[in-house]
């Protein structure tokens, strides 16, 4: 397993900061976001290639991007999957002229006719890319919210549709981490580790998240993906620091 940073510790950051932030916290994987931060490789002053070239000149790799989610809606909220397919396609492809062959996604709302889409959606993507990897990330009062969610959608999509555990969402949620690892750990194909917080932040790993048994559940089950550390608004330490302190934490687990 290897770790990577997020860029959700630093979500105003555009990405030459975000990537000395990532060094100067000691990793040399990160992982970028389509939108919500400012280090999106979607930029008015930035291009594809600059951001391959910036990835390389600060020698930290792209392990994973989040793009749109596959919603079945328009702009509008209407439901449209023939428009929201093209934003997903086009991800996909700005994905592949990162150097990935695999990208993150969500589903929409908790509906049928989402669920739907969200399964017509990932079939065609995947079909009309063959040599991809799309990994469907549960979110708290999303469509993919606890095992039972993931239960019914899989036996629907093929093996290059897998599950990104979002260790927050399923803790906000209400769903036991280690029961949905044990679920889903031949099909998991990304990690966000995030802690659930109290109303004061602390350092990573004194929330409620048991990385010992979980960790050990992905180690047991012959996992090696990628483990994103995300840390959402730190206010115990710079960011650099906090990731340092989250990566030296979860380093002594897998040691």
């Amino acid at each position: 397993m290897q770790l990577t940073f997020s860029t959700t510790v630093c979500p105003d950051l555009l990405l030459p900061d975000a990537l000395n932030v990532a060094s100067a916290a000691g990793f040399c994987r990160i992982e970028l976001f389509r939108a919500w931060t400012e280090s999106s490789p979607v930029h008015r002053d930035t291009s594809v290639r600059m951001v391959r070239e910036r990835l390389d000149d600060a020698g930290v790799a792209l392990t994973g991007l989040n793009i749109r989610n596959l919603t079945g809606c328009n702009a509008n909220g209407e439901r449209d999957l023939r428009y929201n397919l093209r934003q997903v396609e086009w991800d996909i492809h700005l994905a592949r002229a990162l150097r990935l062959r695999c990208a993150n996604l969500k589903g929409g709302q908790r509906t049928d006719e989402a669920r739907e889409d969200f399964v017509t959606g990932i079939n065609y993507a995947l079909d009309r890319i063959s040599d991809f990897t799309l990994n469907m990330g549960n979110h708290k009062g999303n469509l993919l919210e606890n095992i039972a969610d993931y239960e019914r959608v899989l036996p629907e999509l093929p093996d290059r549709a897998k599950v990104l555990m979002d260790t927050g969402h399923l803790l906000s949620a209400g769903v036991d981490v280690r029961d949905f690892a044990t679920a889903f750990a031949d099909r998991i194909g990304a990690v966000h580790l995030r802690d659930q917080q109290g109303e004061t932040p602390v350092p990573f790993g004194e929330g409620d998240l048991p990385f010992e048994e979980v960790i050990g559940i992905l180690r047991d089950a012959g996992y090696d993906g990628d483990l994103v550390i995300e840390l959402e608004h730190v206010t115990w330490a710079e960011p650099a620091e906090a990731c340092a302190v989250a990566r030296e934490y979860v380093e002594k687990i897998l040691s």
